[in-house]
């Protein structure tokens, strides 16, 4: 699945950015993708990528398990490198009918 996803991810001709986790101890650091519930040590993102929700986030707001989506675009703070640090916001347009709640990123942005 991984190498399919590298190369649907280049077949979109966008820059691709890899989103390393950020670990909170040293035993995180060690933990499997197993042993974190399928949490990826790193993440490839990228403008137009396909995306599906692997676990209940907001039920209440249809996102949930096999939710789908698209990446619309990667937000960063101001004057900062997009080559040292990860995008601020990930905008993801929901398919039809998944996501029933704000829409207007503004309304998150100060």
């Amino acid at each position: 699945v991984k190498n399919l996803n590298i190369v649907r991810l280049a077949n979109l001709q966008k820059a691709v950015v890899r989103c390393k986790a950020k670990h909170n101890s040293t035993e995180a650091k060690k933990a499997s993708e197993e042993d974190a519930d399928g949490l990826e040590k790193e993440v490839l993102l990228a403008q137009g990528a396909k995306i599906m929700i692997t676990r209940n986030v907001w039920t209440s707001k249809g996102l949930v398990n096999g939710a789908q989506g698209v990446v619309r675009k990667l937000w960063y703070y101001p004057g900062s490198n997009p080559r040292d640090v990860l995008p601020a916001v990930v905008s993801v347009e929901c398919n039809e009918g998944v996501y029933s709640g704000q829409h207007e990123l503004s309304q998150f942005l100060c």
